[in-house]
């Protein structure tokens, strides 16, 4: 019974990597814009938000 906890898992994470792929080599849609001026909204923990970008300017000069 436990074999088909382990093959579930395995097809899971099969899926998973199989689609994080195809994702990953999709090209940009043409028109696309430039979200690293983003300030649109308040969720500090997205690597777009404007203050990731202040310490990375911080760390050059």
């Amino acid at each position: 019974m436990s074999i088909w906890a382990f093959v579930w898992m395995a097809a899971l994470v099969a899926v998973f990597i199989g689609t994080y792929l195809m994702n990953k080599h999709t090209p940009k849609p043409e028109g696309c814009e430039d979200m690293s001026e983003c300030g649109g909204c308040n969720n500090i923990a997205c690597t777009h938000h404007s203050a990731h970008h202040e310490e990375e300017d911080k760390d050059e000069h």
